[in-house]
C-alpha cells in the first residue's frame, strides 16, 4: 500500500528514519534513494537522490518529482546498503489533498445554494400561502353572496307555489257545482 496518492509531475518529499537514529551520516551518497519506475525499472533520468538529515535526528530528507503515473517504488538505505528500506508512492493525475479541498469548497457550495434554495422555498410558501388566503376570502365572499341569492329564489319559488296553491283553490271551487238546499 503506497504512503499516499501524489500527483504527477509534483516534488515528493522522501523521509527515511536511519537505524538506530543513527546522526551525522554526511555526503551525498551516506543515504541514498533509488527510484524505480511503475514498471519497477530503475529510472535512469534520475540519479540517486541524495538525502540530508534534520538537525541531529536521524531523520533523513530529499525530494524527487515523477513524471508518469503509476506506483513508484524508492529504496533508500545507507551508503554501505545497510537499513534498507522500500517506500511506495502512488501518482496519480491527482493528488489526495487537492481533491479533499475541492470537495470541501464543492461542499460549501452546496450548502450556499441550499439555503438559498430554502429561502426562495419559504418566500415562495408565504406568498402562495396569502394567495391561498385571498381565495378563501373570496369563496366566503361568493358563498355568502350565493347563499343570500339562493335564498331569494328559494323565497320567490315558495311565494309562486302559494300563487299557484291560491290559483287551484279557486279552480276547483269552480269545478263544483253549488248546493242546492
Amino acid at each position: 500500500m503506497a504512503e499516499a496518492v501524489y500527483k504527477n509531475n509534483e516534488v515528493i518529499e522522501v523521509v527515511y528514519q536511519a537505524p538506530n537514529k543513527e546522526s551525522g551520516l554526511t555526503g551525498v551518497t551516506a543515504v541514498e534513494a533509488e527510484i524505480f519506475l511503475p514498471s519497477n525499472a530503475k529510472d535512469s533520468n534520475f540519479l540517486d537522490v541524495a538525502l540530508v538529515e534534520l538537525g541531529s535526528t536521524g531523520i533523513y530528507t530529499g525530494t524527487f518529482t515523477p513524471d508518469e503515473v503509476g506506483e513508484w517504488k524508492v529504496l533508500i538505505h545507507k551508503s554501505d546498503g545497510d537499513g534498507q528500506v522500500v517506500k511506495r508512492y502512488s501518482v496519480g493525475d491527482y493528488n489526495v489533498s487537492a481533491v479533499g479541498e475541492n470537495v470541501a469548497a464543492l461542499d460549501t457550495k452546496v450548502d450556499t445554494n441550499a439555503s438559498a434554495t430554502d429561502a426562495n422555498v419559504d418566500a415562495k410558501t408565504a406568498v402562495t400561502d396569502g394567495l391561498v388566503g385571498d381565495v378563501d376570502a373570496k369563496l366566503d365572499t361568493n358563498s355568502g353572496v350565493t347563499d343570500g341569492l339562493v335564498g331569494d329564489v328559494q323565497t320567490k319559488a315558495d311565494t309562486i307555489e302559494n300563487k299557484v296553491d291560491a290559483i287551484d283553490i279557486k279552480v276547483s271551487s269552480l269545478d263544483t257545482p253549488p248546493m242546492v238546499s
